[in-house]
């Protein structure tokens, strides 16, 4: 019942690392389908733990040549997370170099996204033996003067993904009228915001609705190259960067699907999660969930029961205007999928609402949902 479809959207052909409206695109050399990867993820490669890394074996597998995690080699990413194949794992760098990569990403999402311990020396001699290093990290590698240098000596570019587009301004409280906006929202971080949007929007596309997805993460702007980081925008001007990035991505489309960031729970990064809704003032919200997790990850505080988190997010902006949830998307990689199904029958009993885990199960149900939404807007 596992859905394995391949993913398209990591050919999309770009041309330039720039500005371009106020868009951050990758650099030439980088765009997707031009890469052969290596993930670094040391010690830490789950879902959890790196979900850079483990999202990019998920949408464009045939771009990564290899995983470094010493504790899990050797061994396969296939035996470590139930799907990807026999990319291998391996315990070093110098293990990666046999599968000809061009490229070292930063496969780790650590709190605070400074690089995590280890990960400068073998950056250095990725950049040594000629790689282009990809990096998600709040810590700009491309400032640091002694990588830098090493750069240009070897001939290779670092592409620091949170870097943003230069004069932001501030949300005008108009959002998008052009196309509907489909915002994916989260009981939680690390709950499958991104990932729900990208499976979504691919459903969609196949549905022969003409959808585009918006990336506001490094994860997701490594795949289609392509975004905004919302998390690293100055905070007056998260709505703003927000509001642009949709109108940008609605030209000529039916509806976009937006990745959205943190939680209205999250007590870290709520300011993203309400920056982001005030600016897109999207149309719906698909609500992503983890079932087994109770509490918000690495805190205390409770996760409330679906019905009551619907009305969190629905009455999020309430003096604004008031956003449905048309959906909801579970995350079980963690269950069997007789658990998983009693889930899904679960939450649909309690909210009434299409639910599904759309990498489990398939995008049907929750496609189908974004369909009926769109017909009733028209």
């Amino acid at each position: 019942m596992r859905n394995e479809h391949r993913w398209g959207i990591g050919r999309v052909v770009l041309s330039e690392f720039e500005t371009r409206g106020t868009v951050m695109t990758a650099p030439p050399a980088l765009m997707p389908g031009s890469r052969r990867m290596v993930i670094y993820a040391d010690g830490a490669f789950s879902p959890l733990d790196a979900k850079t890394g483990v999202c990019l074996v998920r949408f464009v597998p045939d771009e990564v040549v290899a995983v470094i995690d010493s504790t899990r080699a050797p061994s396969t990413v296939e035996e470590a997370l139930g799907f990807g194949g026999a990319i291998p794992i391996v315990p070093s760098l110098e293990k990666a170099l046999r599968f000809r990569p061009n490229s070292l990403v930063i496969g780790m999402a650590p709190k605070g996204g400074m690089l995590p311990g280890g990960a400068y020396d073998v950056i250095k001699r990725s950049i040594e033996n000629g790689l282009h290093i990809i990096s998600g990290m709040h810590q700009f590698l491309g400032d640091d003067s002694i990588l830098s240098s090493m750069a240009r000596d070897n001939g290779v570019l670092i592409w620091d993904v949170r870097k943003v587009p230069r004069d932001l301004g501030v949300s005008s409280g108009m959002g998008c009228s052009s196309c509907s906006v489909v915002m994916t929202v989260g009981s939680d971080c690390n709950s499958g915001k991104m990932t729900a949007a990208l499976e979504i929007f691919s459903g969609l596309v196949a549905a022969g609705i003409d959808a585009s997805f918006a990336a506001t993460g490094q994860t997701g702007i490594m795949i289609t190259g392509r975004g905004i980081c919302i998390d690293r925008v100055v905070s007056d001007f998260i709505g703003g960067a927000t509001e642009t990035l949709v109108r940008e991505s609605c030209r000529g489309k039916d509806v976009v699907l937006l990745e959205g960031q943190g939680s209205i729970l999250h007590p870290g990064y709520i300011g993203v999660t309400m920056g982001m809704i005030g600016g897109a003032l999207p149309h719906a919200f698909i609500l992503c969930h983890q079932p087994t997790r109770k509490v918000i990850r690495k805190f205390t505080i409770k996760i409330p029961p679906l019905d009551r988190l619907i009305e969190l997010y629905e009455n999020a902006i309430a003096g604004i205007k008031g956003i449905p949830v048309i959906a909801i998307a579970l995350n079980t990689f963690d269950m069997n999928d007789g658990d998983a199904l009693k889930e899904i029958e679960s939450a649909r009993a309690t909210t009434g609402l299409p639910v599904d885990d759309p990498v489990r199960f398939g995008t049907d149900v929750i496609v189908g949902a974004v369909k009926d939404f769109l017909g009733r807007s028209e």
